[in-house]
């Protein structure tokens, strides 16, 4: 049993691992006070005033079970076509009336607790949500929170996000049946809780019920008296639209509930650290030399956060003490880190001017100064220290650590400690108090019971006035949410007890529960009546104290103060007691309306809403989304100018915003006005130029339909019949049907033995006349092409060729059958499959065929006459049917031939339990095919390993072995042995290797003692190649079938009839580069064949694959889509255009495109194929398959047709367990049945409904190939790339068009003939000659500069103002456009280029050999060469100071002719060497990159891009002109890149070292920044392992880890190399 807290609840603080965390705790008893707070609830929205510890949170849990009912439906999805009532609870898409109930906080900490509270004591979900559980949270769009509001029944949420909800019409106040705010006394002015009830919920209409918590109301120091206190209630209940309540109990003093009177702890302060104060005062000088609102407003809050860190020491030093102060100081996240981060802001960070002048703003040459003040501080604090010249602590901080030693003292040994909170005002001096206390730890002995935490918290929300010395910044907000989980661990730890002192802001004052407390102190005096009774309120253990740390000095008016507060709670005492009728309070007309003033933006429809006050945060919100690059700013400028009615503001919108405008608001009484009117009217803008959704959020964050993308369920097919690789040509056709038309092919065969001296019987038999195998099928089959498979005594060529059409009497049809089950089953011995001639499964027959005369009706084994043809061998069927034993099921074995020459072409088998079982089918040993007659007889030693003496000489002779082993005497044992082989049981040979195996020697079996197998040697063997040979016929037809479904109506033939021992058709291509080319137009014919690469994946262990060819389509989809996008989307920036390229070109869009159009993973072959194990032959199916009919059709017929019938009707919600399992059982064995039925009836429509699904999950995963949705987008790809190899451009782009993708929805409605125009139209201009005639002007001024460019590039621009866009950067203010959407495009063609020259000149290559090289050339470092070496980077155009220094620490890497060197070197050397000189065994240090540029800056490789796709356009996009431009350029890299392939450092340090470790990190004090470490280790000659950790510092987490891969590489070739 739990321990029953004061405040009602149960709170699991620690989870069990037996608990469920939907259990609803038995032992959650309310009280009367509590029930009483509840009644009211019930009846109107109530603000509900208890003590902290009294159970406020347990009214909330009572409030919201009484209303759970109404929140346990699921929400509405929207109109569904089953169901015209859709919502009304009867269908899936939930119902239109459903209500969710909201728990609302203002501490991002309390969002878990909160949670944790209401789903153990409510029994339903409950999901959480503040902006450190998601980034992204405010993205969110309305089917996110959907999915989200489907699975949580209660929602607790901070306020912000819920007047986001209700802001972008996601949420609407009808749907929240319960409103719990908590701390709702922050509910004032312009606080989001004071947002919601003022803006959003509308008291007309009341919706769910709103429950207000609250210790206190007052948030004040003193109040003048009943009157004041009236007033500030009022105007709370008036906000909140409720009742303010007090249960009675309180008003006569809550027994339960009894707070500790406060003490007052007195010291002398004294003169302390006078030095260290003086240059405090510096500093708060240097601050003090401007005032804030004399600032530009993009400079007020970086000055406000400097002069709180500045305001914060002085402060350190007096509360705690120099070396506190000390540590902050020399803390790599401490003040100086801090201070550094906040300059280094695009709004104040340096800005070049035209002429090259430097102009840094106010608030950067104030924070440079208190830099170098701070390092003064951290040089004088060090000497102090050193020269012990101070006491290092406080007096204030001694007089605390007596008092709580003395505490611990009083406590005694045995019992526990105190558990001590003690409330800090600043969150630094918590920060350098902790760190002083674990020093203190370390270093004292009578410190080490000192376990001290820390919680620093934050408000979500700003409420009225702003209080600098408590209110964080963001950078501070980011900082605190990254290190959220250590401090939720922190108050764990204080509760479970392994901390007793916990250092705490004003978070700890509200809501969190710390029941183990008994001791609060006030290091700093509480502002207000409301923290006075908060934090009175912490200490709840008895005997608990409540003391209060003050200055001899001030103790006379701190007195006052507290009986100020005793005032205070005397006032509120008799107020509640008061329950007279009370009148609404006057309006206040000095508050503002601001929604009369300013109207909000409304969107009919969805709900959606912003009004005044979130104007502004909106629009910032709206610009901070903007794609852009580190050197950018991206936020609204704005201009605010006095006339004589009032102010107005106008707002400038970003250069990358894609609405080019300045917008002009209203003229308004205040500045404050001003800037809410002209942020509300540019959001109108934005709306009106639709880069706002219906929801009002950014549309390049909403995750909006993408017009090519396709929705997944679309694609269903792709889930159906691509388990089953059979093609439609052989799929169910009727083989009984009364036509009996039919088409005979046969199967040729002609070996190549591996040994010259070869005897055996194969394709011509002896003593038989059947001239081979043959093929009767319904459907005429495509005309195959010679292939080879590999049986392990040679290569077989096949040759698959139509004879004529017959007709077959039915009923000869069932000695077909029993020929395909005499073959396939009887001499295969393929078990796993059974015949199922009611099954209209794989719908061909495998028969016999002998030459046949047309004049006198004669067979023939073998004919040259052309009056010869094939026929179908019926005698020989009908021979093998009397040697078949039908009643016992087996064969009728012969005896040997007394003439060894009759049996040269059998199969044989020793018979040594002949006498006891005649006719015995499970044949003892293996079966044999004769050879040869042998030179032995039996009277001959015996040969092999097995039957010779350790002195290497033979023992037995073949008489004596049988007669000792087998008690056999021969009869002729002069008579000659046969030699034999075995008669293989594995049927692989579709590949080479798979017949390479160790020659045996042949068997000698001695005659006499052997049986004869009906079906000859020769037949067996060409039988053993049929599983290959039908499986290889699949795939032939499944290609045949596929460039049907994707050419339509072209010729189709082979233009390869090749062997199997090579690729069926030759990679090898001429003029590959011209295939790119778009005037080109392919008319020639389709080879089919070829088909066959794209859908065979290298898992299926064939000599060809799709790999090549996939690299090929993978890139030219890339090229492709990429001028789609630049070409339709001309206003949007390359952020938009990548992400819908990614989000088109995805394997998720390509498979489901694919799958619908061309059901394309019908085709797919991913799995190696074992004939015998992963075949099914003609006229069967899976043993395993006809069982579960079989078994279905038995549980079917047992039930009556009315249960039948029923079983869609039952309810299940009505039904027991053991009858739904039943009903179950039936639904499935019914579905079998159909399964059945479907595979018995021969239908036309080969469209994949229910039963083919349920028949892939009746046949084994053996004979199925399973596919992912990668496998289908692989093989799409791979299509393209050999559309595009062989036929050229166009046909790529039709091949695109006829699955839909990348070009199909250019123009709504577009004529499907003409899908792809929009690519053959004109270029597009450069985006600099849309601007305004002025900015052209000037634009075509600079061109003039540009000609040196051209020279360097070997390329004369026909028009300028493309070489100029590709140099402009977004920083750049002069030119309103930048070099993004051309580098986006030159990418593409830069990436097509290289490809198509990779694959034409290296066809030995495989993919990942392509890959690497690919990757080298147009890697970030070899493009910086380019650009370096065209000197680039001297025409960029660009405003950033940030750009500028990033370019000038790249270039100082540099001496004299290292840049050359650097640009010629033909290695990928990421790492500059000089960079990592100073790692040595001895000593790796911290690489920051911020210190020094170890790389090439993307922008160099950027630059290379931009301008390659400028060349492209202005050539009029002749690709052939684009790389007789650029070859030149990357020769040098090809070639070398080329004879040794250069590998990423990341792979060859994972192959050297595979153990190693590595790591990323935030950084300490920065969560911008990453620490990436990569650890290797090396076993030296005495097996001494040595560790080295290579760490870097970076602003990119993959940039940091590239740098500590290539230093650990740089490390290994120096040191570890001949280790």
């Amino acid at each position: 049993m739990l321990q029953k807290l004061d405040h009602g609840c149960i709170l699991p603080w620690s989870d069990k691992k037996d608990e469920k965390v939907n259990d609803v705790q038995p032992d959650f008893i309310p009280r009367d006070y509590q029930i009483e707070m509840l009644n009211r609830a019930k009846k109107e929205n109530t603000i509900v005033m208890m003590p902290t510890g009294s159970g406020k949170t347990f009214v909330a849990v009572l409030l919201i079970k009484h209303y759970i009912h109404q929140v346990m439906t699921d929400p509405w999805k929207g109109p569904c076509k089953e169901n015209k009532s859709c919502g009304d609870r009867k269908c899936s898409c939930g119902d239109r009336n459903w209500k969710r109930t909201f728990f609302l906080v203002n501490q991002v900490t309390l969002v878990s607790q909160q949670k944790r509270v209401l789903e153990r004591h409510t029994g339903v979900s409950v999901g959480e949500y503040s902006g450190s559980h998601s980034k992204t949270i405010d993205t969110w769009n309305e089917k996110t929170w959907y999915y989200e509001f489907k699975q949580h029944q209660i929602v607790v949420m901070t306020t912000d996000i819920f007047k986001n909800l209700l802001s972008t019409g996601i949420l609407k106040t009808s749907q929240v049946n319960v409103l719990v705010l908590d701390e709702c006394h922050h509910a004032k002015e312009n606080h989001p809780m004071a947002v919601v009830m003022r803006d959003y919920w509308n008291p007309r209409k009341p919706d769910g019920r709103v429950l207000g918590l609250t210790a206190s109301v007052i948030d004040k120091k003193k109040i003048s008296g009943k009157a004041e206190l009236r007033l500030s209630i009022e105007k709370l209940q008036k906000m909140l639209q409720s009742r303010l309540v007090t249960p009675l109990e309180f008003v006569n003093q809550i027994k339960d509930v009894k707070l500790p009177d406060p003490v007052i702890y007195s010291f002398d302060q004294g003169n302390y650290a006078n030095e260290l104060l003086v240059i405090t005062e510096n500093l708060l000088d240097t601050m003090s030399r401007y005032t804030v609102k004399a600032l530009p407003e993009v400079e007020q809050s970086t000055y406000n956060h400097i002069k709180k860190i500045v305001t914060a020491i002085p402060v350190i030093i007096t509360e705690v003490g120099i070396d506190a102060l000390r540590a902050i100081l020399e803390d790599d996240r401490g003040f100086i880190a801090e201070i550094g981060n906040y300059l280094a802001s695009p709004n104040i960070a340096p800005s070049k001017e035209d002429d090259g002048t430097i102009i840094e703003c106010v608030t950067y040459k104030v924070g440079q100064t208190i830099l170098k003040q701070l390092e003064y501080l951290k040089t004088t604090t060090q000497s102090v220290v050193d020269n012990s010249q101070e006491v290092r602590m406080s007096v204030k901080f001694y007089e605390l650590l007596k008092y709580v030693l003395k505490l611990q003292y009083d406590t005694g040994e045995n019992a526990d400690p105190p558990r001590i909170i003690i409330f800090i005002e600043r969150r630094r001096v918590v920060d350098a108090m902790y760190k002083y206390l674990c020093k203190l730890r370390r270093e004292v002995r009578g410190c080490a019971n000192l376990k001290a935490s820390y919680v620093l918290g934050g408000s979500t929300g700003s409420g009225g006035k702003e209080e600098d010395d408590l209110k964080m910044s963001s950078f501070e907000i980011d900082e605190l949410i990254s290190i959220k989980k250590q401090q939720e661990q922190a108050l764990i730890d204080f509760r479970e007890g392994k901390s007793n002192i916990l250092l705490a802001t004003s978070v700890v004052e509200e809501g969190l529960d710390i029941p183990a407390c008994n001791v609060v102190i006030r290091y700093d005096f509480p502002q207000t009546y409301r923290a006075y009774v908060q934090s009175r309120g912490r200490a709840r253990q008895r005997p608990a104290k409540f003391t209060f740390f003050l200055k001899k000095s001030e103790i006379d008016e701190k007195e006052g103060l507290l009986k100020s507060f005793h005032d205070i709670e005397m006032l509120l005492r008799e107020y509640a007691s008061d329950l007279s009728p009370r009148e609404v309070a006057e309006e206040d007309d000095d508050e503002l309306d601001y929604n009369t003033l300013i109207p909000p933006l409304e969107v009919e429809g969805t709900g959606a809403k912003i009004t005044a006050t979130s104007a502004i945060q909106r629009l910032n919100f709206y610009c901070s989304q903007l794609p852009k690059d580190e050197y950018t700013d991206v936020m609204p400028s704005d201009f605010t100018t006095e006339e004589n009615s009032g102010f107005k503001t106008t707002i400038t919108l970003p250069k990358l915003c894609p609405v080019k405008l300045s917008v002009e608001g209203d003229c308004l009484a205040n500045k404050k006005l001003a800037k809410m009117s002209a942020a509300m009217k540019t959001l109108e803008a934005l709306y009106s130029a639709n880069e706002l959704t219906d929801a009002l959020l950014p549309q390049f964050r909403h995750k909006e339909a993408n017009p090519l993308m396709i929705a997944s369920e679309d694609g269903r097919s792709m889930t159906l019949d691509q388990k089953l690789k059979i093609p439609t040509v052989l799929w169910r056709k009727d083989l009984k049907e009364e036509s009996g038309l039919f088409y005979l092919y046969s199967i040729r065969l002609e070996l190549t033995p591996h040994d010259s001296d070869f005897a055996e019987h194969f394709v011509k038999g002896k003593d038989h006349r059947v001239a081979c195998y043959g093929i009767l099928c319904k459907a005429e089959l495509p005309n195959f092409p010679l292939f080879t498979v590999h049986p392990r005594f040679g290569s077989v060529t096949v040759c698959i060729q139509f004879e004529r059409k017959i007709d077959v009497p039915i009923h000869l049809l069932q000695t077909y059958y029993w020929f395909q089950e005499a073959v396939f089953t009887h001499a295969l011995d393929m078990n796993h499959v059974r015949q199922c001639s009611d099954a209209i499964f794989k719908s061909y027959f495998i028969l016999p065929l002998c030459w046949r005369s047309k004049a006198k009706g004669l067979q023939f084994s073998s004919s040259n006459n052309k009056s010869c043809f094939l026929d179908i061998d019926s005698r020989f069927i009908t021979q093998l049917q009397k040697q078949w034993d039908f009643e016992h099921n087996h064969w009728i074995f012969g005896n040997m031939p007394s003439d060894l020459n009759k049996c040269l072409d059998s199969v044989i088998f020793p018979a040594y339990n002949h006498s006891e079982h005649p006719n015995n089918k499970d044949i003892s040993g293996y079966l044999y095919a004769v050879i040869q007659k042998s030179e032995l007889t039996a009277a001959d030693k015996m040969r092999g390993r097995a039957n010779t003496s350790a002195d290497g000489l033979e023992t037995q002779t073949y008489e004596q072995y049988h007669l000792e082993k087998h008690g056999i005497k021969l009869q002729n044992p002069s008579k000659q042995l046969l030699e034999c082989r075995n008669i293989t049981r594995h049927y692989a040979f579709l590949t080479p290797h798979a017949s390479k195996k160790s020659n045996r020697p042949p068997m000698q079996l001695i005659g006499e003692i052997c049986k004869v197998h009906p079906i000859p040697s020769s037949l067996w063997s060409q039988a053993t190649c049929l599983p290959s040979i039908l499986w290889r016929m699949e795939t032939f037809c499944l290609s045949k079938e596929l460039t049907d479904t994707v050419y339509g109506n072209y010729n189709h033939n082979i233009s390869l009839l090749a062997s199997h021992c090579k690729d069926y058709f030759s990679e090898e291509t001429s003029n590959l580069m011209a295939k790119l080319r778009r005037d080109l137009e392919y008319k020639g014919d389709i080879d089919w064949l070829e088909t066959l690469h794209p859908i065979t994946h290298k898992s299926c262990g064939e000599d060809y694959n799709l790999e090549r060819l996939e690299f090929l389509g993978d890139r030219f989809l890339k090229f492709v889509s990429t001028l789609f996008y630049y070409r339709t989307m001309p206003d949007k920036h390359e952020g938009w255009l990548s992400r819908y390229r990614s989000e088109m070109i995805s394997n998720q869009n390509l498979a489901v495109r694919s799958c619908k159009e061309i059901k394309l993973p019908r085709y797919i072959l991913n799995k190696k194929i074992d004939p015998k194990e992963h075949w099914i032959p003609p006229c069967f199916l899976s043993s395993y398959t006809i069982d579960k009919l079989k078994e279905a059709e038995e549980v079917v017929s047992s039930a009556s047709e009315e249960t039948l019938n029923s079983l869609d009707l039952l309810p299940d919600t009505e039904l027991s367990a053991e009858v739904l399992r039943e009903v179950s059982r039936l639904k499935k064995a019914r579905m079998c049945v159909e399964v059945k039925e479907f595979l018995g009836n021969q239908s036309d429509d080969n469209s994949y409904n229910d039963a083919v699904v349920q028949l892939c999950e009746l046949i084994p995963d053996g004979h199925l190939q399973r596919l992912e949705t990668k496998d289908v987008a692989d093989s799409m790809e791979a299509l393209l790339g050999l559309c595009v190899a062989k036929y050229g451009y166009r046909k790529g782009v039709d091949l695109l068009d006829r699955i839909r993708i990348s070009t199909f929805q250019a123009k709504n409605g577009a004529d499907p003939e003409i899908l792809n125009d929009h690519l053959y139209e004109p270029t597009p201009p450069s985006q600099i000659s849309s601007l305004p005639p002025v900015a052209v002007r000037l634009a075509r001024s600079r061109c003039e500069n540009l000609r040196n460019v051209e020279k360097a590039i070997g390329y004369k621009f026909k028009e300028p103002f493309y070489l100029l866009e590709a140099l402009t950067h977004a920083s750049f203010n002069d030119i309103d456009t930048c070099y993004q959407r051309l580098e986006f495009l030159g990418d593409a063609v830069l990436d097509a280029l290289m490809v198509f020259h990779i694959y034409e000149q290296k066809p030995h290559y495989d993919q990942g050999q392509m890959t690497d090289l690919l990757s080298s050339l147009v890697c970030n470092t070899t493009l910086s060469k380019v650009c370096t070496k065209l000197e680039l980077h001297r025409s960029l155009l660009y405003d950033s100071v940030e750009l500028y220094n990033v370019l000038a620490r790249f270039f100082m890497n540099f001496e004299n002719d290292q840049l050359n060197e650097w640009c010629n070197d033909l290695s990928l050397e990421r790492v500059f060497v000089d960079s990592v000189e100073s790692d040595t065994p001895d000593r790796i240090p911290v690489l920051n990159l911020e210190s020094k540029v170890v790389q090439a800056p993307k922008l160099l490789g950027d630059l290379t891009e931009s301008v390659i796709g400028a060349i492209y356009l202005d050539c009029g996009e002749d690709i052939l002109r684009v790389w007789e431009v650029i070859w030149p350029w990357f020769k040098p890299f090809y070639i070398a890149f080329s004879e040794n392939i250069p590998k990423n450092p990341k792979a060859v340090i994972n192959e050297l070292y595979p153990g190693l470790r590595r790591m990323t990190e935030s950084y300490p004090g920065d969560h911008y920044k990453f620490i990436a470490t990569v650890t290797i280790a090396k076993r030296d000659e005495n097996n001494k392992v040595s560790k080295y950790d290579f760490k870097t510092v970076g602003r990119d987490r993959e940039t940091a880890m590239e740098v500590s891969y290539g230093r650990a590489l740089h490390f290994h070739k120096k040191y570890l190399v001949e280790m």
